[in-house]
């Protein structure tokens, strides 16, 4: 084994892959003595943050070949124990022999496809070096693993399917507020919409190939990331259960419901089963779950869910429920913007508000501590649709106290002053792309 080890460590050290790669918002700082953890979903460029990474060291530290080790723990030419951790370590050794282990940086690719990775990590991180950067795509990795084996040593970078900002990147689009750019950001917004930010598929267009690309990723989760992660042995239930979970976006949702469903459809599951597969689901990053707004945390934390899919493009490659669905579609973008900017791993810092007569899709609490509601319409030509939002928000106004709210539209722009609120209504596209934050 340890010569196949050999072979994978000499493929990546001098990569040419490094070259051609475009830039993402990462917050990774190369030289950083502590180690910093990736976690997002697949296929989001994990790895290529890395490599990235990994290119700037090698052209600003000027590091050799062998001071620099990266290794895929999901490499199919070789299945890991425990016990051959090690190997890792005697193969950089063997390759390198003058150059100190202390001296290497460590990138490790999908570390929890290899059992025992906490204490090898945990033990280059006490004996060799803090510089260690390695992904996972479950953020149980960091939940669980991580925090109670290595008790807060690593730092979590948590990497999402490309924001518009970097998808316009990545498609080249130059982005204005006026005349032709203007004109080319809204398309391309139009796009984004539906077909979601997965970089690999930015370039597919619209044809069978994209939905082919996006329906993989998901099996890929389903499979890798719950099913064989968890090692579940009953799960012929799943796909149905997240199915029912996509029909839900905008809507509250309780796991009884969904479990009524399952069971009326035949399936023989518990109750508590389906707890904890909807807790792998949003480790796996195929959904989060926002609770209601409430100034009591434990009512806030027992309350009736939303769901928001992590990618409106793998939601339509689930159900074809949302292709035309511009205002539901637009609610999900919303939330991952807001999330991107005020959420992190351990916490959403997103909320909804409903009472008696009156929603309101989010309540985001800052880094500020100052809550801010936000409302989501496509559009107000439907009679009676703009006071029935703008009543949902005043109410999340006065029920958080916020003299400040945002409403979110496709195409309507106006400042509004109503109760004592100030109400910022912008387009999706502006709002992404050039406004700032609350």
């Amino acid at each position: 084994m340890k010569d196949k080890i050999k072979e994978i460590l000499s493929e990546y050290a001098d990569s040419e892959y490094f070259d051609r790669l475009i830039p993402r918002d990462t917050d990774l700082i190369p030289d950083l003595e502590k180690m910093q953890a990736i976690i997002g979903p697949r296929r989001v460029g994990k790895t290529s943050a890395m490599f990235l990474t990994m290119r700037e060291l090698k052209q600003k530290k000027r590091l050799a070949a062998g001071q620099i080790l990266y290794f895929n723990f999901e490499d199919d030419r070789l299945q890991f124990q425990t016990q051959d951790m090690d190997l890792i370590l005697q193969a950089q050794t063997e390759l390198y022999p003058d150059i100190n282990l202390k001296e290497v940086r460590f990138f490790f690719d999908e570390v929890q496809a290899a059992p025992g990775w906490e204490e090898f990590l945990n033990r280059i991180n006490e004996t060799l070096t803090k510089k260690i950067c390695f992904t996972g795509s479950n953020s149980a990795v960091l939940h669980t693993k991580v925090k109670s084996v290595m008790r807060g040593r690593s730092l979590a970078r948590e990497l999402l399917p490309l924001s518009f900002r970097e998808y316009c990147n990545f498609t080249g689009v130059q982005t204005g507020q006026y005349g032709k750019a203007k004109t080319q950001t809204i398309a391309a917004f139009q796009k984004y919409l539906i077909y979601g930010g997965f970089p690999e598929t930015t370039m597919l267009g619209d044809n069978i190939v994209h939905l082919s690309y996006l329906q993989e990723y998901y099996n890929a989760m389903l499979l890798r990331d719950i099913v064989e992660y968890n090692q579940l042995s009953n799960y012929n239930y799943l796909r149905a259960l997240y199915r029912h979970a996509t029909t839900t976006i905008g809507k509250t949702v309780s796991v009884r419901r969904l479990f009524n469903q399952i069971k009326s459809q035949g399936y023989n599951v518990s109750l508590n089963s389906l707890y904890d597969v909807m807790d792998m689901a949003e480790n796996a990053y195929l959904f989060k779950r926002i609770s209601k707004f409430d100034h009591s945390s434990l009512k806030s934390a027992k309350s009736d869910k939303k769901i928001y899919w992590i990618d409106n493009g793998l939601l339509n490659a689930i159900t074809t429920q949302y292709t035309s669905n511009k205002g539901q579609l637009l609610e999900n973008l919303v939330f991952w913007e807001l999330y991107r900017k005020y959420g992190n791993v351990y916490n959403n810092n997103v909320f909804y508000y409903k009472d008696g007569t009156s929603e309101c899709d989010f309540i985001v609490q800052t880094h500020e501590e100052k809550l801010v509601p936000v409302q989501v319409c496509w559009s107000f030509s439907a009679i009676g649709t703009r006071d029935r939002e703008l009543k949902g928000l005043l109410k999340a106004c006065g029920y958080s106290g916020s003299k400040q709210a945002w409403m979110i539209s496709s195409d309507e722009e106006d400042d509004l002053v109503l109760d004592g609120v100030n109400i910022k209504i912008i387009p999706a596209w502006k709002w992404l792309l050039f406004s700032e934050n609350f």
